[in-house]
């Protein structure tokens, strides 16, 4: 009786036990663990780049950016940092991860998250507004319909053209802390039209407009507009 006792319990124990391809199954999953692991680990990466503009107008937010002369747009939902002007130099560490684009089949696509972001030095812009210290005055006609969101958008272009001009007049109305001002307007030029902005200096409530630019706004592209030549000269 003792044996047959024995013999079942033995049995029972070898049911019981793990067979080798469960074992298999477990250290390949294991594996596959380690390795999942190891790719999230890796994905983080750090770079320093010259911020440029977010752009909220996607499905995604985005932070757009300068590598040398190479632009750069990182998806910026995970960063609710917005005090970035342009032309500041920031860290940012970022991952490669999936997004779905609404009306694409919701089919994944590989972009690169931005996980933080801090600056860690001035811009002219940022340089401009603590220095001048005083808001551009500007003014448009209302037949134009600007968007407040737009107008912006403009006001921003224009502090940059007058943070990093090299224009003598821009220089000297900075030193000085002259009024600055620009108008808005539509123009067609060449067959394609353009937004153009008056510079000006204000005093005693009379303006003098001395430069015009043209912007582009498909690109964002700033114009110079060379009045002896009549032609548009690319703002860097």
């Amino acid at each position: 009786m003792k044996k047959i006792v024995a013999f079942s319990l033995l049995v029972y124990c070898i049911s019981c036990s793990p067979g080798p391809e469960k074992n298999k199954d477990k250290k390949a999953e294991r594996k596959k663990e380690i390795q999942r692991i190891a790719v999230k680990k890796d994905s983080l990466k750090r770079d320093t780049i010259e911020f440029v503009s977010y752009n909220d107008d996607f499905d995604y937010s985005q932070l757009n950016g300068k590598k040398g002369k190479e632009e750069i747009s990182y998806i910026n939902d995970q960063n609710n940092d917005r005090s970035f002007l342009r032309g500041d130099l920031i860290a940012i560490e970022y991952k490669n991860d999936s997004i779905y684009i609404a009306g694409d089949g919701e089919t994944p696509q590989n972009a690169e998250w931005i996980v933080s972001a801090k600056k860690i030095k001035d811009g002219k812009v940022s340089k401009f507004r603590r220095e001048y210290n005083m808001p551009i005055k500007y003014h448009y006609s209302k037949e134009n319909e600007l968007s407040s969101s737009y107008l912006d958008h403009l006001y921003k272009l224009a502090e940059y053209y007058i943070a990093n001009s090299k224009k003598d007049l821009i220089k000297i109305s900075l030193k000085n802390k002259e009024q600055l001002g620009y108008s808005v307007e539509k123009q067609m030029k060449n067959e394609k039209e353009y937004y153009v902005l008056g510079i000006y200096t204000e005093f005693e409530h009379r303006v003098s407009p001395f430069q015009w630019l043209y912007i582009d706004p498909e690109t964002d592209i700033i114009y110079e507009y060379d009045l002896p030549n009549d032609k548009l000269i690319e703002f860097p």
